[in-house]
């Protein structure tokens, strides 16, 4: 089992997360980033 760190989505292969992750563009990793520090500050 595999999760995609941006979206939690689980793979069954390392293959399929990497190819999953390449359709995370830069500003979408840092707008997934960022709202996970702001989620977290808030606990």
């Amino acid at each position: 089992m595999h999760q995609c760190y941006y979206c939690d989505q689980i793979f069954d292969s390392k293959e399929d997360l990497y190819q999953h992750a390449e359709i995370h563009s830069d500003s979408e990793r840092n707008k997934e980033i960022t709202d996970r520090q702001k989620k977290a500050s808030k606990n």
